[in-house]
């Protein structure tokens, strides 16, 4: 494996920081579906809830990591600049 940049290496740590800050079933079902490759219905059994449920857990913790800045503003950005 190649080792990361500078850049990069910032760049993850910063994706490291925004999961710590998810609520912690938040975190667990993001997890779980990212890094443990599970499926909705096997999250939603193990936790009791509904699918519906997962996918808004789900939900919520990719709006913390829509939170993350990135290095330049979305290509969008210039079609709005004065």
């Amino acid at each position: 494996m190649a080792r990361l940049s500078r850049a990069e290496r910032r760049r993850l740590r910063k994706f490291e920081r925004a999961v710590e800050r998810m609520e912690p079933l938040d975190r667990e079902i993001f997890l779980g579906i990212r890094v443990d490759e599970r499926s909705y219905r096997q999250l939603a059994n193990k936790h009791g809830m509904t699918l519906q449920q997962v996918e808004q857990h789900f939900a919520n913790a990719l709006f913390v990591l829509m939170q993350v800045p990135t290095e330049k503003p979305p290509d969008w950005w210039q079609f709005w600049r004065w």
